[in-house]
């Protein structure tokens, strides 16, 4: 196809694209800063400039049309529980970090990414593929980098107000104090008064959910060379939901607060870099039964915390060619405090009662040290990466990682990437009382991948097809987990668009997630996902609309207990706007949902209808 035919055929879509500036340089995939061009793995990032014109009211609306994203057991809006899965693979498979540091959620299981307040992200990376040979246990399907620094020199103030009683405030400082030192501080609340996200449970009420949260970060300039940072991120919320029966030891309120406290030596000349970090997080989910009170006996109380150290260096030998070493060490805790009912049933599932049990777990140390090698000899690039953890409870893991990649005529690329991962058990897989299995083994992955990009003057492009065997992938049963065998493929197309000011952005997905042995779909897992972004400036303001295609998927109903079902496909429209009134003052305005689409991402569990919001932003 020649080019003239190319903007031939996108100018039809002028009407809703706007340009955007692209992002030179990610963090994320060796965990030190190069340019984003020389990543040889899909990477994505998202903006505060993405941010502002999407204007989401969570983590899970702005990331959700990303490719390779699927948030397949959402139940509910704002604050109910979610999951993401990353290219067919579990959840936990996903390794979320907040400024490159693991959250601690990860210990109990997979991060909730409808609970983590968007108001004080600054970043988004997000890496699709295993990247265990670099971040260790868990980068099986994925990494995401949930980034709360700025360099940006502001202070700001925004307010939001919208459909099922929202309310947003959000406050926001990040100044240079001295040449040398910045000073970050940010602080939200956001509260819904939501709705009945079971309907038919005999239970009709509103369940809300209400959010604060506060980020402090210094950094001070030592030298021309060296940075010292530091960094604090928390939040609490209060989230209520429906409980599957109308028994006292089944909850419909909960609690979260968690902390993240990160420090980090950064050194930095034209061929030598290097640092060292430290970071402690904690996490704790505490749930009741309204009606029982917060200190009734079945309140249920889960707490974790995640330790870590690291340090890395990369030495560039020359202008192509670089080295990197690295070394990590971290601690996995499950607090004493914590505590669970569990449920008793007979042969025939009848339930028979309950029973308060103390989650224990071992601490659980893990070292890991890695060593990776980049080259370019035009046309080609090539990348080894080696990496060995040494899990107390688990014994040692190699994991490793190539690609090769070939510049082709016409501003074309192909790239055939091997990696390997593996993912040790969760405290919540091997000890959480009645849900768990004592004898999981780890979860091993090997992924092979092909992609070819194309940038043209008007568009870019990207293919990848990609086919990921997971070998004691971890499932969860009715009151169990087990380890199988699965085959994981699929193919994500994305294209990039710009024509003079205009801009867009469109991706499809194929996923064939199977359990070999039983030769099904993964559960939670939709097949097909289209979704289609577009911007355009006009008259100083900015306009978007996004289309979310989403394919059916099998889940299990929201009463348990009723087993298997499919949620049928769905089609959803956003459309959004912003407007400066003044050189500081800038009104928006987002319509999600536009055409009231009744939908289910879980069967049983409600999502909003059309949904609309007005706010300010006011820049000093």
């Amino acid at each position: 196809m020649s080019r003239k035919l190319l903007a031939a055929v996108l100018l039809p879509w002028a009407a809703f694209a706007q340009n955007s500036s692209e992002p030179t340089s990610i963090t994320i995939y060796n965990r030190v800063e190069q340019p984003l061009t020389s990543a040889l793995a899909p990477v994505e990032v998202i903006t505060k400039a993405d941010i502002e014109r999407r204007q989401p009211r969570s983590l899970i609306d702005l990331l959700e049309t990303l490719p390779g994203m699927q948030f397949g057991s959402q139940s509910g809006g704002i604050g109910q529980q979610s999951s993401l899965f990353v290219r067919g693979t579990n959840s936990d498979h996903v390794l979320v970090l907040m400024n490159g540091k693991p959250m601690a959620e990860m210990v109990a299981g997979n991060v909730d990414f409808s609970q983590l307040p968007v108001s004080n992200v600054e970043r988004i990376e997000y890496i699709r593929g295993p990247r265990a040979a670099i971040y260790g246990s868990k980068a099986i399907g994925g990494v995401v980098n949930i980034i709360t620094t700025s360099q940006v020199n502001t202070a700001q103030v925004g307010v939001t107000a919208g459909s099922n009683d929202y309310y947003a405030a959000d406050v926001s400082v990040n100044q240079w104090v001295t040449d040398a030192t910045r000073l970050q501080l940010a602080t939200g609340y956001r509260e819904t008064r939501g709705y009945d996200v079971i309907p038919d449970n005999g239970e009709p009420d509103r369940d809300g959910f209400a959010s604060k949260n506060l980020t402090l970060g210094i950094e001070h300039q030592l030298d021309q060379n060296w940075t010292l940072d530091a960094n604090f991120s928390g939040w609490q919320s209060n989230t209520a939901y429906d409980a599957n029966n109308g028994k006292a030891w089944s909850s419909d309120r909960s609690e979260k607060t968690a902390y993240q406290v990160d420090t980090g030596l950064h050194y930095q000349d034209e061929k030598l870099s290097g640092q060292l970090s430290a970071s402690y997080g904690e996490s704790e989910l505490i749930s009741w039964r309204e009606s029982e009170g917060r200190d009734n006996r079945y309140r249920t109380n889960l707490s974790t915390a995640v330790t870590q150290l690291s340090g890395l260096t990369q030495y560039h030998y020359s202008e192509n060619g670089s080295v990197l070493m690295g070394m990590d060490w971290q601690q996995e805790r499950l607090l004493s405090e914590s505590i669970t009912y569990v449920e008793r049933y007979d042969k025939n599932w009848n339930f028979i009662g309950t029973d308060m049990e103390r989650f224990d777990a071992p601490d659980r140390d893990n070292t890991g040290v890695y060593a990776s090698v980049f080259q370019s000899w035009s046309p080609v690039s090539f990348e080894l990466t080696g990496r060995v953890d040494d899990n107390e409870q688990f014994g040692t893991h190699g994991t490793w990682q190539s690609a090769l990649s070939l510049a082709l005529p016409e501003q074309h690329k192909a790239t055939l990437s091997y990696g390997t991962a593996f993912r040790a058990p969760s405290f919540s897989n091997l000890y959480y009382p009645d849900y768990s299995n004592p004898d999981l083994q780890p979860e091993k992955s090997q992924n092979w991948e092909l992609g070819f990009t194309g940038d043209y003057d008007v568009l870019d492009w990207s293919l990848n097809v990609y086919r990921n065997e997971i070998d004691s992938m971890i499932i969860g049963l009715k009151n169990s987990t087990e380890n199988v065998d699965a085959l994981i493929s699929g193919a994500e197309f994305v294209v990039k668009a710009d024509t003079g000011l205009l801009h867009h952005t469109v991706s499809y997905e194929y996923t064939n997630a199977k359990d070999i042995k039983k030769a099904s779909q993964l559960l939670n897992r939709a097949k097909r996902k289209f979704s289609w972004t577009g911007d355009i400036d006009v008259a100083d303001s900015n306009l978007f609309a996004q289309v979310l295609y989403v394919s059916d998927r099998q889940t299990y109903d929201a009463d348990f207990m009723k087993g298997l079902v499919y949620t049928p496909s769905y089609t959803l429209w956003n459309i959004g706007a912003r407007y400066p009134l003044t050189q500081n003052l800038t009104l928006n305005g987002k319509i999600n949902n536009l055409f009231d689409k009744d939908y289910q991402v879980v069967s049983g569990y409600d999502t909003p209808g059309m949904e609309f919001y007005l706010g300010a932003d006011y820049r000093f």
